[in-house]
């Protein structure tokens, strides 16, 4: 097998099983759904266990691979904490076009979501920034530039998979691809100055704690092509502009860079 091959096999076996994985969520949703059950305690449940499926695949990537440090699991020591704090901004966005909260069963609908959250943010941080963008830079970023561009590149893909739902139109899915990407150069960045995953796990979770408290509780149901304006995503892509801006902005401040240590 030639090298180039050989080397790229593991990020896009990867990429495949991850979609193949999140199909397969969308397919036993419709499952549930055509046997009548729509209940939010089912339906949560099979996100847990599908994110509970990625967590443990994509630790055995990591651990595969050798890629503890650069995903931010190994021994290293948070540094920069302080830049943690401007992503919250995210949950105030949420909780200001959130829609009334639903008041019934509060404290046992918040606890689970919140479980549910957790799983999401441990899932989506383990896949994306611990195998994925960590792979790239193990294997392609030995420069400054090739960094970024592993960092870019993660996160595109990441904003290509929210296009396997596909029930908000075409402008609707555009800027769903917009604000998954630029939230996640803004995280993988965040992961090279802080050097530590789990924090960005419980920021992630936070963030899409805020985002589904409106939705807690409520019946789950297959979702009909629901357009989007073109006005409504620019604005849905405008709010989520200062993330890829802060990331871009925090990446020059890294002057230097290699697998073993980086500032």
């Amino acid at each position: 097998m030639p090298s180039s091959i050989k080397t790229s096999f593991p990020f896009f076996s990867f990429i495949a099983i991850l979609t193949g994985v999140l199909l397969g969520r969308q397919y036993f949703k419709t499952v549930l759904i055509d046997q009548g059950i729509t209940d939010y305690t089912s339906h949560t449940l099979l996100g847990m266990g599908i994110n509970i499926v990625l967590i443990i695949i994509s630790l055995i990537y990591i651990k595969r691979y050798k890629l503890s440090d650069l995903a931010g699991i190994g021994k290293s020591v948070l540094q920069h904490k302080v830049l943690l704090l401007f992503p919250l901004y995210l949950i105030a966005v949420n909780l200001l076009f959130a829609d009334a909260i639903p008041t019934n069963h509060i404290v046992w609908n918040a606890s689970f979501l919140l479980v549910y959250c957790l799983s999401v943010g441990l899932s989506e941080e383990l896949s994306l920034r611990g195998f994925m963008q960590s792979y790239l830079i193990q294997h392609y970023g030995t420069s400054r530039k090739k960094v970024l561009w592993a960092v870019l590149g993660a996160a595109f893909i990441f904003g290509l998979l929210h296009l396997i739902k596909f029930d908000k139109g075409l402008y609707g899915e555009l800027s769903q691809v917009l604000f998954a990407t630029f939230i996640a150069v803004m995280f993988g960045v965040l992961l090279l100055r802080t050097k530590r995953l789990f924090p960005l796990v419980i920021l992630h979770a936070i963030i899409d704690f805020a985002a589904g408290l409106d939705r807690m509780g409520q019946d789950v149901s297959l979702k009909t092509l629901n357009d989007t304006t073109l006005i409504s995503a620019i604005v849905t892509t405008l709010i989520v502009l200062p993330c890829l801006v802060y990331g871009l902005v925090q990446y020059r401040k890294i002057k230097t860079y290699h697998t073993e240590s980086y500032i």
